[in-house]
């Protein structure tokens, strides 16, 4: 053990594992991705599908477990300079290494002593261990390690390092180390401009450093840089702090003695544009009424999805009680100290008489107290919220909660089940919603079409809608395949789900419109009960739906994004795959064509010019011609199939009545149009 004392892994950029002073060749990526796995659950066993799961994900090759077995060999011998840390059991594999040898379990231990800190109102004890956890920092996460498991891990490092990024500038800011910030903080905007929380902290210590004209220009740069990488205009909260600059407003101003625990954030400037949400607004307005007018306390529970507009609704229906309200909100850090979010709504001494606290606080007259994304809140914190609850029976006390769907929390289900308050759900928006946030937020007319592909597209999910509406004010045109911003929001509002549930959704994107859970056996490989939890997650997260005995995406923009997971050249085979066993199985045409049309120009599947000339009359007329169409471009084709199959698209393009269906004048139609007449003179079709 003295030995491994000297081996350190690094994940967090430079070479994943050194002996001493020098590094230890680990071998290819897909070895490094084994390693890394271990390292990740130091001290742990990981058995060898976790092992093959974390590689390979659903679709591993026939000898993963050989593969596994050579790897973790190979890797035996590479450490064995450091002892033998690699140790085997029938329960897997275990890299026997304290995890203070791990970068990344320094880096999140020292975010928890971080947080610690700041309940403790040590502020430079916080800024100390921030910045001891970042500079486990040399590079970037797992840095060419494959595999979904390193994927997942590098999402959640890259976003726990942004966060712990800006609360250090906040802390440094706190703390009057502003002269100091200008420069590193000008750099972060510049590698993340879409960052509002660092172009705001800019902007301060700019103000606070004397500099008010350089803060004034920092927020012209921000606001342009917002709006041509995004197409909309930045959040009221940096839109305000402009004003406060010009102002010269005290509070912007640095103060000598920081607060013990972060500030209630204030709630949110009104929306410059809300529409929709009468029924919703109403129920909230009754109980503010109650509060303010007759000092009647109450309980209001807020569900919404991710991307529906939860923080504006609350914006906008508690406009008239700004100067009575503390807004909170939980995240991933949050959830890792005991009582964080209680602590930073009501401030430390909550922790020690929380009924005296917000007693204390209700004497000054009603308060509205709002905790946001509940679903992120530690145990603690969400036993407290249920004692504040009990509160609003006698005290003039309005306690808002909000929430997603996931993560799937039982004590959260439970609270929100028991509750005897009210619950307000923000439902997807409707046609003349989209029409009216379109007409807000727009400034010209997208047209019928375009917002009626934007509805069903998005089914009215509202962060979607604004998303795809930035993409039209930028001059794109309406696609079925996501950009890569709006892919990055989708990805973000899906977070949440756990990876067994991405990488089976993964699977179901290929299989169309809706499917079976036969289907998805018939994909993924594996047996329908080991695929009820993953589709119980994604019906709970209303990811997926049921339409009758089948399944199907609720909205089309996310299964476009889980499809796009799959390289193209992977998903040609898969779907022309698909389309085989639906083929062999004697499901109907119009299902199999559905799966054929997703390939494109890689039809080169044997069987399918046959298949196609065998049921072409079974298929409606529109993927008909798109599969003839698809198929005449083919290079594997025999003379007598492509004759056959150029007979059978002259006859659909231009049907012996002379008629011309509307949707042969598609473009690309147009290139085959000769071919069809010619055809259809010396090869008529018969009845």
């Amino acid at each position: 053990m003295d030995e491994v004392s000297s081996l350190t892994v690094r994940l967090l950029g430079g070479s994943p594992a050194r002996h001493g002073e020098g590094e230890i060749a680990l071998g290819p990526a897909q070895r490094q991705a084994v390693f890394a796995t271990l390292a990740l659950r130091a001290g742990q066993f990981v058995s060898r599908k976790e092992i093959i799961d974390a590689v390979w994900g659903e679709r591993p090759p026939d000898s993963a477990t050989g593969i596994v077995y050579t790897y973790v060999s190979a890797l035996r011998r590479a450490l064995e300079p450091a002892g033998e840390p690699l140790v085997a059991s029938r329960a897997g594999y275990r890299l026997d290494l304290p995890k203070q040898q791990v970068d990344v379990h320094v880096f999140e231990a020292e975010l928890e002593r971080a947080r610690a800190h700041r309940l403790a109102g040590s502020h430079e004890r916080e800024l100390a261990s921030l910045r001891s956890a970042l500079g486990q920092w040399r590079g970037s996460a797992l840095d060419g390690i494959p595999g979904p498991f390193a994927e997942t891990q590098r999402a959640r490092l890259n976003e726990l390092r942004m966060s712990a990024l800006e609360r250090q500038a906040e802390v440094a800011l706190h703390l009057g180390g502003y002269h100091e910030l200008v420069g590193e903080l000008a750099v972060l905007v510049e590698r993340h401009p879409l960052r509002e929380g660092l172009h705001r902290m800019l902007i301060t210590a700019l103000f606070r450093s004397g500099r008010k004209a350089e803060a004034l220009a920092a927020f012209d740069r921000a606001r342009e840089t917002i709006i041509e990488q995004s197409g909309l205009e930045p959040g009221p909260e940096l839109l305000a702090l402009r004003q406060r600059v010009l102002d010269d407003d005290p509070a912007l101003h640095h103060q000598d003695r920081p607060e013990r625990h972060r500030r209630a954030h204030v709630l949110p400037e009104r929306p410059s544009a809300f529409v929709g949400r009468e029924f919703e607004l109403r129920r909230v307005h009754r109980q503010l009424a109650a509060l303010l007018d007759e000092g009647r306390g109450g309980t209001l529970w807020l569900d919404g999805e991710a991307g529906s507009g939860k923080s504006a609704f609350l914006a906008e229906a508690l406009a008239a009680a700004r100067s009575r309200t503390r807004w909170v909100e939980a995240d991933e850090l949050t959830s890792a100290v005991p009582l964080s979010l209680i602590a930073d709504c009501l401030g430390g001494e909550a922790l020690d008489d929380l009924g005296k606290t917000v007693t204390e606080l209700c004497e000054d007259g009603p308060r509205v107290l709002v905790f946001e994304d509940l679903h992120w809140a530690d145990e603690e914190s969400l036993l407290a919220w249920q004692r504040l609850h009990r509160f609003t029976a006698h005290l003039p006390l309005l306690l808002i909660g909000s929430a997603r769907p996931l993560p799937l929390r039982r004590t959260l289900e439970v609270l929100r089940t028991q509750l005897d308050g009210d619950v307000v759900s923000l439902p997807p928006f409707d046609g003349p919603a989209v029409a009216a946030l379109a007409e807000e937020t727009l400034a010209r007319d997208p047209g019928e079409d375009f917002l009626g592909f934007a509805a069903g597209y998005s089914a009215g999910n509202v962060g979607y809608l604004c998303e795809l509406f930035a993409e039209f004010a930028d001059g794109r045109e309406p696609a079925t395949t996501p950009h890569s911003r709006i892919a990055a929001v989708v990805e973000d509002h899906l977070a949440a789900l756990s990876v067994p549930c991405k990488r089976t959704l993964n699977s179901a994107a290929l299989l169309g419109s809706s499917f079976t859970v036969a289907d998805l056996t018939g994909v993924t490989g594996r047996e329908p009960r080991a695929l009820i939890g993953a589709v119980e997650e994604a019906l709970a997260a209303r990811v997926l739906e049921t339409e009758g005995e089948r399944l199907r995406f609720r909205v089309p923009l996310e299964r476009e994004v889980f499809a796009a997971n799959t390289p193209p050249a992977i998903r040609a085979v898969l779907h022309q795959e698909i389309a085989a066993t639906m083929a062999g199985s004697g499901a109907p045409a119009d299902r199999v064509a559905e799966q054929l049309l997703q390939v494109g120009d890689e039809l080169t599947a044997r069987w399918i010019p046959q298949w196609l000339l065998d049921n072409v009359r079974s298929l409606p007329a529109g993927p008909a011609v798109e599969l003839l169409h698809l198929l005449s471009h083919q290079r594997n084709l025999t003379e007598e199939q492509h004759r056959s199959l150029a007979g059978e698209l002259a006859a659909l393009l231009l049907p012996e009545t002379g008629a011309t269906p509307s949707w042969s004048a598609r473009p690309w139609c147009a290139p085959l149009h000769t071919l069809a007449r010619v055809r259809n003179r010396t090869a008529p079709r018969t009845s």
